[in-house]
């Protein structure tokens, strides 16, 4: 038997196979014996039949059948003796049989690539800090009342504190409607932080079902034309920041003061702001990883990111399956970037993992447990076994450690946050 190697490239490989027939006949032999026990042919009770007659009946058949089952096992028995651990099933290509004279096949495959890592220490990465001082403060306590307020129908607006409904039409420079540049039943909550000031003063004194045009500054700093109309006004009455409405946000915890719940809103703010912190770092840090070391990724690995996406949707659907008219061919061409993005990530995170040796021990496992135990209200007994064994908690904790350690060998430049919005 000949074969010959071929790389392809980072993460495919290519074997090509040359098998003289006569060393084929062990494996013809096996497969005869296989189809004898099943065969039936009359005079012969099932699986007695001599072997020289199926081989005269069946003979060229049976080889013909049995090709593919030899060349994977050829295949297997290559990879064994190689040493070669591949990430993905081959695929047995350009099979060529010439019977009584020699088999070829070819069987291409991936696998993991070689990681050399160009940097990951002392990488130099932002951090946006978040103050929380007393605009943000009002800012929240505003948007928990309008959440919790009660509407009253009005046929003019007198004020900010009314929420609009209306139906945008885009006008092109002539005033000429945009054809399929529609937008119907669009609120607008006029005392809302977010909402551009210019437009609140375009929508003043608008009557129930008023037509009018405005202007409205899009993403690319131009200003766009619509025609609005209103088929719906509200007052907005927002409640009292009493003990009543100190209790609806917080419960039986809730605080008896205006002052006390301001700084219950602060402790809340700045715990968001606070994650929201480490959420963007970590980002900012893996970003930065993947854009300064040039990793090649198998499509094995993209696609079963990829089905990992689609299984996340089956397991939010009632149905557990694809929402109807969902269509899958396109979603993975439009997701498949993210996905390559997070194998990227993937291989990048296991060499580091290897090379600094970090690793789950007893404490980390303690640690995880004391938190979950408090955060689920479960024994921690009962946590404990099943977290000894779980791979996800492994993952977890490995994946803590690592970013700890990136962190911790980083160069942060940190920087003022200039949007105060909360989505930031």
């Amino acid at each position: 038997m000949e074969s010959k190697f071929n790389k392809i490239d980072e993460v495919t490989q290519e074997v090509e196979f040359e098998i003289p027939y006569s060393e084929l006949t062990n494996y013809f032999e096996k497969a005869y014996k296989k189809f004898q026990k099943k065969a039936e042919i009359p005079g012969f009770r099932k699986g007695k039949a001599p072997m020289n007659i199926l081989k005269l009946k069946y003979g060229d058949l049976i080889e013909q059948s049995s090709l593919e089952d030899i060349a994977n096992e050829i295949f297997r028995n290559y990879l064994m003796e190689n040493d070669i651990k591949p990430i993905s099933e081959g695929q047995l290509i350009d099979i060529d049989y010439e019977p009584k004279g020699h088999l070829q096949f070819k069987v291409k495959y991936e696998v993991f690539p070689e990681i050399n890592l160009t940097k990951y220490k002392g990488i130099e990465i932002t951090k946006t800090l978040r103050q929380v001082g007393n605009k943000e403060i009002d800012d929240e306590i505003k948007l928990l009342q309008y959440e919790n307020s009660s509407y009253e129908d009005k046929d003019k607006v007198n004020g900010k504190e009314y929420l609009i409904t209306v139906d945008l039409q885009e006008l092109d420079e002539n005033g000429i409607e945009i054809i399929g540049k529609k937008h119907n039943n669009l609120n607008f909550y006029l005392n809302s932080t977010e909402l551009n000031e210019d437009l609140v003063k375009q929508f003043e004194n608008i009557i129930k079902g008023e037509e009018r045009v405005i202007y409205i500054p899009s993403d690319n700093g131009k200003t766009k034309k619509y025609r609005a109309f209103c088929h719906k006004i509200q007052k907005v009455n927002l409640p009292e920041l009493n003990e009543d409405f100190f209790v609806k946000i917080y419960g039986e915890n809730a605080p008896k003061t205006l002052e006390e719940f301001k700084g219950m809103i602060r402790e809340d703010l700045e715990a968001f702001y606070k994650n929201l912190e480490e959420r963007e770092l970590k980002s900012n840090i893996i970003s930065e990883l993947i854009r300064i070391n040039d990793v090649s990724v198998p499509n094995s690995i993209t696609d079963k990111i990829l089905d990992s996406y689609l299984e996340e949707i089956i397991s939010r659907n009632p149905r557990r399956s694809l929402p109807e008219q969902f269509d899958e061919e396109e979603y993975r061409r439009t997701k498949r970037a993210d996905a390559i993005l997070e194998a990227k990530w993937y291989l990048i995170r296991d060499k580091i993992i290897e090379l600094e040796k970090i690793e789950v021990n007893d404490d980390d496992l303690r640690q995880i447990i004391e938190e979950d135990s408090k955060k689920l209200n479960i024994p921690e007994d009962k946590l404990e076994k099943l977290y000894k064994e779980s791979y996800e908690i492994k993952q977890k904790i490995l994946d803590r450690k690592l970013i700890k350690f990136l962190t911790e060998n980083s160069i942060i430049r940190e920087i003022e946050n200039t949007d105060h919005s909360l989505t930031s």
